[in-house]
């Protein structure tokens, strides 16, 4: 409001501006998402957008594929960036991680509405054999020149499990317990016995960090060496598998 303005009532700034998903403007998403058979190809969009007050000038995006994907099988589909490279590398867990490289992007600050974001699409299948309830989760970091890092959301897929109908989607008869939920030092898994014979406990890319055989219906684990992030536990017994998340603190 300025002095001297007699009506205020038309003092409105209209900003039109697109909302492309609740972790916009860095985001990924999948292709089938949901539940999915193995050997399923997938496509992959990753969005990114400079959203500082100047102009990016070397964006690169590093994304460390699932250990249930096939890097063998990772293809370009499309960019809306003229120039990339790509390559292929391992972490010292021997992860494969894809760099994807825009040298000279010069992508223009956020002042530039529909100037300032880019998007690449790539198609990759998962591995064949899969176990039905096998999460796979796909999540990148994107850097804009010396910045920190920009994490998208995550990108979930699941092998089978298709539920049947909505009762299905009801807790299950004899399911395991895991609690506490977030945990920081240890977690609880209780369940009727017999059901189950063997507990994974994998990460977000499929990493297996704890295994160990059932033999009592109440299980305490030791998590408190683990990072702080999401967390698996694949419950195998003679019916299938069923997964339970829970949350390092």
């Amino acid at each position: 409001m300025f002095t001297g303005d007699a009506d205020t009532s038309n003092n409105t700034e209209l900003v039109i501006d697109t909302v492309r998903a609740s972790c916009d403007p860095n985001e990924i998403s999948v292709s089938p998402a949901g539940h999915i058979t193995a050997g399923t190809q997938l496509e992959y969009t990753v969005h990114f957008e400079n959203t500082g007050t100047d102009t990016a000038y070397n964006i690169y995006v590093m994304d460390t594929l699932s250990d249930y994907l096939d890097p063998s099988t990772f293809r370009m589909v499309s960019t809306s960036v003229p120039e990339m490279y790509i390559s292929k590398m391992k972490d010292a867990a021997n992860h494969t991680i894809m760099k994807l490289d825009f040298p000279g992007i010069n992508l223009l600050d956020s002042s530039y509405h529909n100037l300032c974001n880019a998007m690449f699409i790539y198609t990759i299948k998962t591995k064949a054999g899969l176990p039905d309830c096998t999460h796979i989760i796909s999540r990148a970091g994107i850097y804009f020149d010396y910045n920190s890092v920009c994490m998208t959301n995550e990108a979930e897929s699941i092998i089978g499990c298709w539920p049947s109908s909505v009762s299905s989607l009801q807790p299950i008869a004899g399911s395991p317990e895991v609690y506490p939920n977030p945990a920081s030092d240890e977690l609880t898994i209780q369940m009727e016995n017999g059901l189950f014979s063997a507990y994974i406990i994998t990460n977000s890319i499929g990493t297996t960090i704890l295994s160990q055989t059932i033999t009592q219906p109440q299980t305490t684990i030791s998590i408190k060496a683990l990072p702080k992030r999401i967390y698996y536990v694949n419950f195998k017994g003679n019916n299938g598998t069923i997964v339970k998340k829970f949350v390092k603190m």
